[in-house]
């Protein structure tokens, strides 16, 4: 099989702008993960593309069925991928919401007819808005904190005595995402601010603990792999994504059959969801509530094989081919580190 890995932010599809430093960072560990662990399986070509500004992965990981396309200008991009879509026969898209970057290379994918490895359409498109997937969690009895649009917001206030979140409507990780310590001070910001504000979002700051979910997701169900300890740091108003410790959470906090319950009934509210999925959530008062639901590979993937004592993209696979059911059941969790 011919298979696709498009990371978008090492892609050279951002040839003609600044690479964003921890993006390309993320992005690059999660490729050089997930074509390791494919190679090991020795069943796929690997097609790539790779910013000409980044170390060639050549020097990484040397394997004869492992085909780069260095980009180096917008032409070389648009040829290489439009080269790599016609050749794969499937494809496993890594990328941002933003701007509707995932859901466009989905279309490309579907347009294309060619096998997607990812969350089919209408589960992308929701999980990409977290205004909307907000709605759609609360329409379905799940607990996330209240989520308006900015516009919405300074027509109709909410009070928060812990402060407040802004981010972007379809933003990825913490990128753009800023606290405000009270009313006064995001009224201040949205009012002076050039952001669109019916495309900005305004949360309550939830005090608590912040972990994040891997799951594998297919047509009939959700498995939980890893339940990760998340590493983010506040510098004045800004809010930064500095790691996390893959299976690092005491179950006593959040176990694993509280993460496989409240995995089921997103899997059950959100229908579509395929293959490898993240789900941010903070803990507070023994409350699980979701901040995000990721429908991609998320950067803790980077710890999970020595987490987990198995090759996840062979879970992948096999979940493909044999249907969740065929996963084992009990797997290692031993807490591993991954740093950004």
């Amino acid at each position: 099989m011919k298979l696709f890995i498009y990371e978008h932010i090492t892609s050279g599809a951002l040839i003609d702008e600044p690479l964003p430093a921890s993006l390309a960072r993320e992005g690059n560990d999660m490729l050089i993960a997930i074509v390791q662990d494919l190679i090991e399986l020795s069943t796929f070509e690997l097609i790539l593309l790779r910013d000409a500004r980044l170390e060639p992965l050549t020097a990484i990981i040397d394997h004869s069925e492992l085909k780069i396309s260095t980009v180096n200008d917008q032409a070389s991009f648009q040829n290489a991928y439009h080269a790599a879509m016609k050749g794969a026969d499937a494809i496993l898209p890594i990328a941002p919401e933003t701007d509707g970057i995932l859901n466009n290379i989905q279309h490309d994918i579907l347009n294309s007819n060619k096998q997607l490895l990812a969350s089919q359409t209408e589960a992308m498109h929701v999980c990409s808005d977290k205004y909307q997937c907000h709605q759609r969690l609360l329409a379905n009895g799940l607990s996330s904190p209240t989520t308006v649009k900015a516009s919405e917001w300074l027509i109709n206030k909410f009070s928060s005595s812990s402060g407040f979140i802004t981010k972007p409507r379809d933003g990825a990780g913490c990128m753009d995402t800023l606290f405000m310590a009270d009313s006064t001070l995001l009224e201040a910001w949205l009012m002076s601010s050039s952001h669109d504000l019916e495309n900005t979002i305004i949360q309550p700051y939830v005090d608590g603990i912040a972990i994040s979910l891997n799951v594998l997701s297919d047509k009939d169900g959700i498995q939980v792999l890893a339940i990760n300890k998340q590493h983010i740091q506040r510098h004045d108003k800004n809010l930064s994504f500095i790691g996390s410790t893959v299976n690092g959470v005491d179950p006593s906090i959040f176990s694993l059959p509280h993460a496989s319950s409240l995995a089921s009934k997103i899997h059950q509210a959100i229908s579509g969801l395929w293959g490898f999925i993240g789900i941010d959530l903070i803990i507070h008062d023994s409350d699980a509530s979701i901040i995000d639901i990721n429908p991609r590979l998320t950067t803790s993937y980077i710890g999970l094989k020595a987490s987990l004592g198995i090759n996840p993209a062979q879970l992948l696979f096999t979940m493909m081919e044999q249907g969740l059911s065929a996963l084992p059941k009990t797997l290692q969790q031993h807490a591993i580190e991954v740093r950004v």
